[in-house]
């Protein structure tokens, strides 16, 4: 449980509220919760009672909260004032949030429900109080003059504590709903893996479902993860999408079943992006849920689908039909192995960094422009920082919208054209191609739409060619639109995700079948 401490006016509920969305888990203050079990509110308590009496109606309280369920629980101000309230703590994560005294002040002064702001001495309230929030507190946030996300934001940070990687590793922190956890970017990261995991004293094993491809990749995290004690169950599977499957999935999950792996231990991934696909959605249902860590092993894994919780397998009916959004609890990204792995899900890794270069307004774009030799050649350098930065900005929309309700659905940039060229084709294996061609399409489509001119266009086309992705493609109109009925964004007709500028993207576009055609016929010929 974790608790939430300080003066009033520190924010203790409104950051509570953005905590509890980001972790998954309720939301209680303390204040409310006595006021629903009295019927009656704190002020008339204090007026009619007196505070001592509040006092010992709020230890008890805290008492019966604290070993109920999981939650993020706000505490008033003046509860650690008790002794007994305090060692009750010591076994949860107390939280201070650090407030100076006028600005707690300019922040509550007109609010009419706080008992203690009639006291006269409420400045000397204020000097005692300090100590006993820093005496229980594991983790001390500052609030003054900050916003409550951005303490949250901190708060999160030293939750989720960042073990030790080497230096130059990018750890980025990824915040959705579903779970907290970090993205680490690098090398010298694969023998390190089993420190890199969760540390929970409930993993008694881990079962490492792993790329037949990958095999050296998974003796070392086996290796590293053995030496935390840690009981390892390797389970091979094939890389590829024409294996990720619903007998795939009866077969991990036998695998899983044999050991009798419970919901506290570990389902771990070793491969590219079918087996990071096939073992999350094994994580996410067996069990009806089991922690899951990543090891990606290809750049379209590292760059773009490990994180962010989705997963899923396919149907005869088409690809990524069945799925699940199921957070892992580490992502684990060694680029060198990205590197090695230059004919499996590089093209594709490219061209998902792409894409988030042309729909972000970082300066990914730029970078990728000037490093796209030293990414086509694998350069390890190169490929560290785009990978980096191409995480981070799909690390920050998925912890906004992990659901794609709204934000996320920008990263369907290409892909509503490239998943029905997909079909069109028979491609089953990603190399890239279909996503640069449906970003390609989507480029003339905004031009024909007079939402970009002929310059984003052209960027577009420089781009993707320097990264040796195709630009051009001669694909049938009613074929397109028989594969658009199987889009899992389809709304009363295709909706597609565009630009109304570099870094601008727009989603739930339409366009009329003329207009289609004629943007089919600009992919053919431009």
């Amino acid at each position: 449980m974790i608790v939430l401490v300080g003066f009033m006016g520190a924010g203790k509920t409104t950051v509570g509220h953005v905590l509890a969305e980001r972790l998954g888990t309720p939301f209680v203050d303390s204040d409310v919760y006595i006021e629903q079990q009295l019927g009656r509110s704190i002020v008339d308590v204090f007026a009619a009672e007196g505070e001592e009496h509040f006092r010992e109606i709020e230890h008890r309280s805290i008492n019966e909260l604290v070993r109920g369920s999981d939650a993020v629980l706000a505490l008033g101000g003046g509860a650690l004032g008790d002794p007994r309230t305090r060692a009750i703590l010591r076994k949860t994560t107390v939280v201070y949030l650090r407030v100076d005294y006028d600005e707690a002040l300019s922040r509550v002064h007109q609010d009419l429900f706080r008992p203690m702001l009639q006291r006269a001495d409420l400045d000397q309230t204020y000097s005692r109080r300090l100590q006993a929030y820093a005496e229980v507190a594991a983790i001390q946030v500052d609030t003054n003059g900050r916003r409550p996300d951005a303490v949250a934001l901190d708060v999160l940070r030293e939750l989720t504590r960042l073990p030790s990687t080497p230096p130059g590793t990018s750890n980025i922190l990824v915040t959705p709903v579903g779970g907290t956890y970090y993205a680490h970017v690098g090398r010298q990261l694969l023998d390190l893996a089993g420190t890199l995991l969760p540390t929970s004293t409930d993993i008694e094993q881990a079962v490492i479902v792993e790329s037949d491809r990958d095999t050296s990749t998974a003796d070392r995290v086996a290796a590293s993860v053995t030496a935390q004690g840690i009981s390892v169950t390797r389970v091979p599977v094939p890389d590829t999408e024409a294996d990720k499957d619903l007998a795939a999935v009866r077969h991990v999950a036998g695998q899983l079943a044999d050991v009798a792996l419970h919901t506290n231990d570990l389902v771990v991934a070793v491969g590219g992006e079918p087996v990071c696909d096939l073992a999350g959605f094994v994580a996410a249902t067996f069990n009806r849920g089991t922690r899951l860590a990543l090891v990606p092993t290809t750049l379209v894994a590292q760059a773009d689908s490990a994180i962010g919780g989705k997963n899923a397998i396919n149907m005869p009916q088409g690809r990524n039909l069945m799925g699940t959004i199921h957070q892992p609890t580490v992502v684990i990204a060694d680029v060198t192995t990205a590197c090695a792995n230059v004919e499996r899900g590089f093209r594709a890794g490219l061209s998902e960094i792409a894409k988030h270069a042309l729909i972000s307004r970082s300066d990914l774009l730029h970078v990728l422009e000037e490093s796209s030799e030293g990414a086509c050649s694998a350069d390890v350098d190169a490929v560290h920082q785009l990978v980096s930065r191409s995480l981070e900005i799909k690390a920050d929309i998925v912890s906004r919208d992990e659901r794609a309700t709204a934000e996320r659905i920008v990263l369907n940039y290409g892909h509503t054209f490239g998943h029905a060229i997909d079909l069109v084709t028979g491609q089953v294996e990603d190399q890239g191609q279909s996503v640069s061609l449906g970003m390609m399409a989507a480029a003339h489509l905004a031009r024909r739409q007079g939402r970009v001119g002929d310059d984003v266009v052209d960027r577009h086309r420089h781009l993707l060619s320097r990264l040796g992705l195709p630009t051009t493609g001669r694909f049938d109109l009613e074929a397109m639109k028989r594969a658009w009925l199987r889009d899992k964004k389809y709304r009363h007709g295709v909706r597609f995700v565009v630009l109304n500028g570099l870094g601008r993207a727009e989603t739930g576009v339409t366009a009329s079948t003329d207009m289609l055609a004629d943007v089919l016929d600009d992919l053919a010929r431009r």
